[in-house]
């Protein structure tokens, strides 16, 4: 490991994020930082990670300080994700083909507005999307294409909605327990919750997941249970679960171009890996 990655004063032991057990067990190293894997319920995480204030700056500014060197996380605009969510999200919130009243969306952690992009030709007439997201150089580009984002954190939104997304966040988040009582917080009664990420946690050795870990920008790795273990712990309950392949002939030749420029992937045959992306929605639990 690394003198930056392995001193104290920039890293942290922590229990298991879900469970909260202390027991865990080497699972994959990147960058010189270590994934494990919780012997309680299985959930994968960074341990020891990089402290809050330096998980904060990171998050602020798209880069993260490894061995010295500097870890550029900002990336940029995928217009190949506008015509996927809208096939997504019209498929798991059929009600809106249907017209029906406007909702009120808001996109935590909007990137560069690929969601935002696609909810404007789905949700009914009407409705109000917005986005917040925290790292500037991608909320700055999301203004200049007219989108409303604004670069802030989920504690200093006062309004409410109808939806909340979390679109490849939840990698991002050192406690998501916590991080669904925020969003809660945010929430009319009944609101809900969409959420894209991957099942890491499902599979089994590291060479079983062909995309980099990209430690430490992403702290934890779950899967099916744990999302829905989570959710259930937050007072949610699950509408709908999509599982998608993420390892098709386009995937698999994108690998392969990271792989001569040096990135950490593992290469496999299209088709085969086990590796899902998750799509959930969930409903906010009626206290009734």
């Amino acid at each position: 490991m690394s003198h930056a990655a392995s001193s104290s004063a920039f890293l942290e032991r922590v229990p298991c994020p879900l469970c909260k057990s202390t027991k865990d067990e080497p699972w994959a190293e990147e960058n010189g930082f270590h994934c494990v894997r919780c012997q309680g319920c299985g959930l994968l995480f960074v341990n020891p990670r990089p402290r809050a204030e330096s998980i904060d700056q990171g998050v602020k500014l798209g880069v993260h300080t490894v061995d010295s060197t500097a870890l550029d996380v900002v990336g940029s605009r995928s217009a190949w994700k506008v015509p996927l969510f809208k096939e997504v999200v019209s498929s798991m919130f059929p009600e809106f083909s249907r017209g029906g009243r406007p909702v009120r969306w808001l996109d935590v952690g909007a990137g560069f507005g690929e969601l935002l992009e696609s909810l404007q030709a789905v949700v009914p007439a009407g409705s109000v999307c917005e986005g917040i997201e925290p790292m500037i150089p991608k909320a700055e580009d999301c203004r200049r294409r007219g989108l409303a984002v604004r670069t802030c954190y989920l504690t200093d939104v006062r309004e409410r909605y109808d939806v909340v997304s979390i679109i490849d966040v939840f990698s991002h988040v050192p406690d998501f327990g916590a991080f669904l009582s925020e969003i809660k917080g945010v929430l009319n009664p009944q609101g809900e919750v969409f959420i894209k990420t991957g099942n890491g946690a499902d599979i089994g050795p590291r060479s079983q997941l062909p995309d980099p870990l990209t430690l430490p920008d992403h702290l934890v790795f779950g899967g099916r249970d744990h999302l829905k273990r989570f959710l259930d712990e937050a007072g949610f309950d699950i509408v709908s679960l999509s599982a998608h392949r993420m390892d098709g002939l386009r995937h698999t030749i994108r690998n392969m171009v990271k792989k001569l420029v040096g990135k950490p992937v593992c290469l496999g045959l299209p088709y085969t890996s086990p590796a899902r992306v998750l799509y959930i929605r969930a409903r906010l639990r009626s206290l009734s």
